[in-house]
């Protein structure tokens, strides 16, 4: 007849199973919270939603290489993947510990005889000189399921951070290379700047050497010229500055390191369009991450309220001695015990009641930090694809405004040199001219990383359930 403790084993594990797999349902979000559609304008013809590879889209083959450049060589991206790594295995860890844990000892001792020369006696030591002894051993079997359950969403949610990370360290290369793209741009409108008012410079002091204007044009007219020069030599600084940043980016100290990109005019304005806004639940790293947070901490609740429930333990041993090894290995003297306890606390002055209440204020302030991530990158959304319709309408009036004041700024010129209009109408003229190029490269970059906000806000192309180790931290 079976012995009663094996016929209990099984019990053990099926109650275990039963009660460690009533993991409680994570909480949904408010069905108000995700709408069906988005309200904001869409490009009709774009793209529904990035590419991994978003930056191909402004269609700069130096942009595509810097890119590159730190995917490979970034500090933080490199950390980012030894984190990732770490998180493997920390999971890999949790899962070992569903696991019985094994032992396995051997061992010898000393065993001696002596012979008495007087009496002729012999004494034996006695003893086993070799044995062997394994067991397993398997504790909180209630906890286990729930415990990695809470590990899986760990680690889910340090994937998802590391993406975010990588999305985060790509956008800011490329909009650091537009900002210095818009210094360049800024330098050339300045050197224009600086020859208008050094002609203009010309004319006043003409003027006034011929006795029709009084000196004070000549002076001011300088002054204008010398604000120039500074500008230009702010700006050679700013140059500086910005390639250091892009030098940081790609590991690399700014000395020898320039990028031969002078124009934002060389890059080109991608579109692209969200799909549906539930999709994006899945699409964004923080979101995803903020979910997990939320499964980790409903996991939690459930291992804390086995605590209510007996602890089950299971143990077993096998144990082998014998003289020789040879025998430990044929024919050793062998015994087996296994074992199975239930422990259950009944007085703890309510600390399993507190560490459940707990739990469930943790799982409550992770659920609204859930939708205030949720509402706000749906919010943000929105903001961005209103704001892209009001850019890209703001950079053709821009432009039409850099026109007029080209023009204006000429007729202002011919007339203050033939004495038709006066220095104060021709230096308010020339302060508007420069004002307005300045507004119109800032409206580019506006509108460029108008874009890259939006590829950020949109996922930049990643999906937790594809490939957890995205090319998003790792260059191609």
């Amino acid at each position: 007849m079976m012995p009663m403790y094996f016929r209990f084993i099984p019990v053990v594990f099926v109650s275990a199973t039963l009660l460690s797999a009533c993991v409680g349902t994570t909480p949904p979000l408010e069905t108000t919270d995700v709408p069906g559609a988005w309200q904001a304008p869409l490009a009709g013809e774009a793209q529904i939603w990035p590419d991994t590879a978003w930056w191909t889209g402004f269609q700069n083959e130096e942009l595509n290489s810097l890119i590159t450049q730190v995917q490979a060589n970034n500090f933080d991206l490199a950390n980012n993947q030894r984190n990732l790594e770490a998180a493997q295995l920390t999971l890999r860890e949790a899962g070992f510990a569903l696991l019985p844990t094994p032992s396995v000892t051997i061992g010898t001792g000393a065993r001696y005889s002596r012979t008495d020369g007087d009496t002729g006696s012999v004494e034996d030591s006695g003893g086993d000189p070799f044995s062997l002894n394994a067991g397993l051993n398997y504790t909180g079997i209630l906890s286990k399921p729930a415990t990695y359950e809470r590990a899986v969403a760990d680690y889910e949610g340090r994937v998802a951070q590391a993406a975010d990370l990588a999305l985060n360290t790509l956008g800011t290369a490329a909009s650091t290379y537009f900002q210095l793209l818009l210094t360049r741009d800024r330098v050339v409108a300045a050197q224009q700047n600086l020859a208008n008012a050094e002609a203009i410079g010309i004319i006043a002091q003409a003027r006034v050497d011929a006795g029709v204007a009084v000196p004070i044009e000549a002076l001011q007219q300088q002054i204008a010229i010398e604000r120039e020069r500074a500008n230009l030599r702010s700006l050679a600084q700013s140059d500086l500055s910005t390639r250091a940043s892009l030098a940081l980016l790609v590991g690399r100290n700014v000395q020898g390191f320039d990028m031969s990109g002078q124009t934002l005019d060389a890059l080109s304005v991608p579109q692209v369009q969200p799909g549906l806004p539930s999709e994006l639940l899945r699409r964004r790293p923080d979101l995803v991450q903020s979910e997990a947070s939320l499964r980790s901490a409903n996991a939690n609740l459930t291992v804390v309220r086995t605590a209510l429930f007996p602890q089950i333990n299971l143990t077993g041993n096998a144990s082998a001695a014998s003289l020789s090894l040879t025998e430990l290995v044929t024919s050793p003297d062998s015994a087996l015990t296994v074992s199975a306890t239930l422990v259950q606390t009944l007085l703890d002055n309510g600390q399993r009641f507190r560490n459940i209440d707990q739990a469930k204020l943790s799982l409550e302030t992770s659920l609204a930090n859930y939708r205030r991530a949720v509402l706000g990158a749906l919010n943000e959304v929105e903001v961005l694809l209103s704001n892209i319709q009001l850019l890209e309408q703001q950079g053709q009036v821009a432009l039409r405004n850099l026109e007029a004041a080209e023009e204006s700024f000429r007729i202002a010129e011919l007339r203050y040199q033939e004495g038709l209009s006066d220095y104060q109408t021709m230096l308010q003229s020339q302060n508007t001219l420069f004002s307005t190029r300045n507004s119109w490269l800032d409206s580019k970059l506006q509108q460029l990383n108008a874009r890259i906000s939006l590829f950020q806000a949109l996922g930049g192309g990643w999906q937790a359930d594809t490939d957890p180790l995205l090319s998003l931290s790792q260059a191609p």
